[in-house]
C-alpha cells in the first residue's frame, strides 16, 4: 500500500469484523466527512472534535499501527 490515502481504504476493508477495529471501519464508512489522505494525527483530532469515546481513538492509533506495518 503507498500512501496515507489508502488508510481509508484499508480500514474500510475492516468493516464487517465485530470487534473495535470493525466499530471504527464502519464509523468511517457512514461519515461523509472523514478526511480522506490525512495523517493519524488529523484522523485523532476528527474524531476528539467529533466526541469519540477515548478507545475509539486508542482503535485508531492501534489501526494505524497496523495499517503502517502492512504498506512497508
Amino acid at each position: 500500500m503507498d500512501g496515507t490515502a489508502d488508510f481509508t481504504q484499508w480500514l474500510k476493508g475492516h468493516d464487517e469484523e465485530l470487534n473495535a477495529l470493525g466499530d471504527l471501519a464502519r464509523r468511517v464508512e457512514s461519515d461523509p466527512r472523514w478526511p480522506d489522505g490525512a495523517d493519524v494525527e488529523t484522523y485523532r483530532e476528527y474524531l476528539e472534535d467529533n466526541g469519540a469515546a477515548p478507545e475509539l481513538i486508542d482503535t485508531l492509533s492501534e489501526a494505524w499501527g497496523e495499517f503502517d506495518s502492512v504498506r512497508h
